[in-house]
């Protein structure tokens, strides 16, 4: 949802007593547009945790080189470039594979017998089984589940008053776009359905736009935040993952 500021504008000498910039207008999204209320990365991990898992699983385990499945919440697969980091280590990941972290069919819409209502809690664990049932399908040791949020900015500054003509607000850099991303990553084993390890990143980007790219603007500085991001999540996966491989005595510890 966009939210956009009510301070008027205005002209001649009152345009002294403006600000430099205000804000003109912000949104906030998952990582993945596509990643929405019960379907997002927290909802998915903590729908990991229930009395009797945390009861009779057994302590997580990271055995390196491991089989690696992975999936981007919202999206029929990760990012190539992303895959491409992990499979560079192949002392780490001796096999790397994407698969889908988009949603299946809404289970309000296809319930199973005797269901009535079913909470997004629910929803969240069957979108989890069904990761995990996939990815041990392929015959994987691991589940790398990575999610995120963008929140993305656009302030005016004093140039704004040139928008006024129809050159100025295809040519003046009036608006100042901004986003910045956050991502996580969860490491899950799959025979236990615990998490061994949480890696998390987070990146910023920025650039000046016309009122005429202003959109544009938007959607590349948010694609870049979110490109920084994910290989910077990347790392820091490798990062964690050559840490528990050089201490295996704390290896049951997140």
């Amino acid at each position: 949802m966009k939210h956009f500021s009510l301070a008027p504008r205005f002209g001649g000498a009152s345009a002294a007593i403006l600000p430099l910039a205000f804000l003109a207008g912000c949104d906030s999204t998952g990582l993945s547009p596509r990643e929405a209320a019960g379907r997002n990365f927290s909802s998915y991990v903590y729908s990991l945790e229930t009395p009797a898992a945390a009861a009779d699983a057994a302590p997580a385990k990271l055995a390196l080189p491991a089989k690696l499945a992975v999936a981007q919440v919202g999206e029929v697969g990760p990012p190539t470039s992303f895959l491409k980091r992990l499979r560079a280590r192949p002392e780490l990941f001796s096999r790397v594979e994407g698969i889908s972290g988009a949603a299946g069919p809404d289970p309000q819409q296809t319930p199973r017998p005797g269901d009535s209502t079913i909470t997004e809690e629910e929803r969240a664990r069957r979108e989890m089984e069904r990761m995990r049932r996939v990815a041990r399908d392929m015959g994987m040791d691991h589940l790398l589940l990575v999610g995120g949020t963008i929140d993305q900015v656009t302030k005016e500054n004093g140039l704004s008053l040139l928008d006024l003509t129809i050159v100025g607000a295809f040519v003046v850099p009036s608006k100042q776009v901004d986003a910045e991303a956050k991502a996580a990553g969860a490491l899950i084993d799959l025979a236990s359905g615990r998490v061994v390890l949480f890696a998390s990143a987070d990146a910023s980007r920025g650039r000046v736009a016309s009122s005429a790219t202003q959109v544009s603007g938007e959607i590349d500085v948010m694609r870049e935040a979110r490109d920084e991001v994910l290989a910077k999540l990347a790392a820091q996966v490798i990062d964690r993952c050559e840490q528990r491989r050089e201490a295996p005595a704390a290896a049951g510890a997140i």
